[in-house]
């Protein structure tokens, strides 16, 4: 695995792999992450020879290149909301608008230099057709990933008390706004109503701000981003998960609250309703519309009984649906399949 960090910054991750760090470059308008990646993508290739290469974000966009010449095959994952109908040269005729997107651009070479393009959910792959267009639909390979398999082990033990939970990326895509809009109809009704937003971003002391002038600070506990263990604390207590979003490709958070056997409320936003059947598996309502969030929660509240048996039908669909064991088949399966085509090619090199 390739990572990137900034120069003089220990990082040392608890993981099963081998990871080579890179320099992380944080410039504001455009990410220089390519160049270090590819010189590292290089190395490594040089000293490894791998058989495949499988990008992520536009950290890849030399990765192609390298792929040729060493004969490996790249595959490429999406899961960005946006990427742009025109490439980089049609870009720059509006240089303004370019300059302020270069990265999209970016993403969207990465993109369509792949052998295969694989993203998590319907969703994401017809927003790749949307950037790439319909000559892409067979080079897009749909593959849910996966959720850690202790989530389907957690024991829940629900407080009696109003808890809800959230946890994901400071963002305003998360839906956060509207989540502590709802929070303050919510608290009208149940003043003892407490919500826990784990995660951090580059909203988060912006929400902070807004907390207080909701006047919502005993109401809300933000701990920044916590430990996989923490997390599943809170999810184990909570009456409720609620994950608010605007837009999303795929929802892990939403998959792992599933798993739990955690009482989902979500938007129709994005991936979600393909993860979540309303009423059957958790609870939709429509993004950016508080008030029928805050009706939710209420609801959700009022009957637990009800959003329990849904929760557990959830952890059941989230079993089936989001095993890495089963992920890891599929993709191993379109890499074998594209190694062995690329292999009998009559250009492959024998």
């Amino acid at each position: 695995m390739l990572y990137s960090r900034e120069p003089g910054k220990k990082l040392a991750p608890d993981v099963p792999y081998k990871i080579h760090w890179t320099r992380r470059f944080n410039a504001a308008t455009i990410n220089l992450d390519i160049f270090s990646f590819a010189r590292s993508l290089n190395g490594l290739m040089r000293r490894e020879r791998f058989d495949i290469v499988h990008g992520n974000a536009e950290e890849s966009f030399f990765a192609s290149r390298i792929c040729r010449r060493f004969n490996a095959v790249y595959f490429f994952t999406s899961h960005a909301p946006y990427l742009p109908p025109t490439g980089i040269l049609r870009g720059l005729l509006n240089p303004v608008s370019f300059l302020k997107r270069v990265n999209p651009y970016l993403l969207r070479s990465a993109a369509r230099r792949a052998k295969k393009i694989v993203t998590f959910s319907q969703f994401s792959r017809d927003l790749v057709l949307q950037g790439l267009g319909e000559g892409w639909r067979d080079r897009i390979a749909v593959i849910p990933a996966g959720i850690d398999p202790s989530w389907f082990a957690l024991e829940r033990t629900p407080t009696h008390k109003p808890e809800l939970v959230f946890w994901g990326r400071m963002e305003e895509e998360k839906g956060i706004p509207e989540l502590l809009q709802a929070l303050k109809i919510v608290a009208r009704k149940i003043p003892e109503v407490r919500l826990t937003l784990a995660g951090e971003g580059n909203r988060l002391e912006e929400f902070k701000q807004q907390v207080r002038t909701l006047g919502l600070i005993p109401k809300v506990v933000m701990p920044g981003w916590r430990s996989m263990e923490y997390i599943q604390g809170l999810a184990a207590t909570a009456r409720l998960g609620v994950f608010p979003s605007r837009i999303e490709s795929f929802g892990l958070a939403v998959a792992e609250a599933m798993g739990a056997g955690l009482p989902v409320i979500a938007t129709r936003a994005g991936a979600l309703p393909e993860m979540v059947a309303n009423g059957v598996t958790g609870t939709l309502t429509p993004p950016r519309d508080a008030g029928a969030l805050a009706g939710a929660i209420l609801e959700g509240l009022a009957h637990p009984e009800k959003y329990q048996g849904m929760a557990e039908n959830a952890r059941k669909t989230a079993c089936r649906n989001f095993s890495w064991d089963k992920t890891a088949r599929q993709l191993i399966t379109l890499y074998q399949k594209e190694l062995e085509t690329a292999r009998n090619s009559p250009a492959a090199p024998h």
